[in-house]
């Protein structure tokens, strides 16, 4: 049988940063490699190599200056994400991507940082269990779901939630 693959070239970014929750990365990550004509680039503030959580180190392809529009852009959790709340450069980054993205998706905390990037406002998010409480603070609209789809939102509650946003 003949495979159809889609014409168009699909730019996905994942943001890695300083602490992320690697599972929040690479489960969606392995989803998204597998999409026709994807292009799936790790994206970071700054080249060069970064400690998860636990302290695996991944080093990303691109830093924020060379990286174009994206169609997708992953912003997975971890503890990290506490510094990225308040890290300028990060947010404007990622208010950029959303301005023309067909989607923006989070896994775990990543609904955090986007919260504070100012996109969560009226919009339905979920997050991991232990922060969902803090999705208001933002102005989102908390969904006690797996994954919560709103326009071009998608966000995951947690580790394996992401593979399951991923797939969608």
């Amino acid at each position: 049988m003949n495979e159809t693959r889609p014409s168009t070239q699909l730019q996905i970014g994942s943001l890695l940063f300083p602490e992320i929750d690697q599972i929040d990365f690479t489960g969606p990550f392995e989803v998204f490699s597998r999409i026709p004509n994807a292009t799936c680039l790790t994206i970071a503030k700054e080249r060069g190599p970064l400690r998860d959580g636990r302290g695996l180190i991944l080093t990303p392809e691109k830093a924020f200056a060379e990286v174009g529009q994206l169609d997708l852009l992953h912003v997975p959790g971890g503890p990290g994400q506490e510094a990225l709340m308040d890290d300028e450069e990060t947010l404007s980054f990622i208010r950029r991507q959303s301005e023309n993205a067909k989607y923006i998706f989070s896994v775990c905390t990543g609904a955090l940082i986007l919260g504070a990037a100012g996109l969560l406002r009226g919009k339905k998010a979920t997050t991991h269990w232990a922060a969902f409480q803090l999705l208001s603070y933002f102005g989102a609209i908390p969904v006690d779901e797996r994954v919560v789809l709103d326009g071009n939102l998608i966000s995951a509650a947690g580790v394996t939630a992401g593979i399951d946003g991923a797939c969608g």
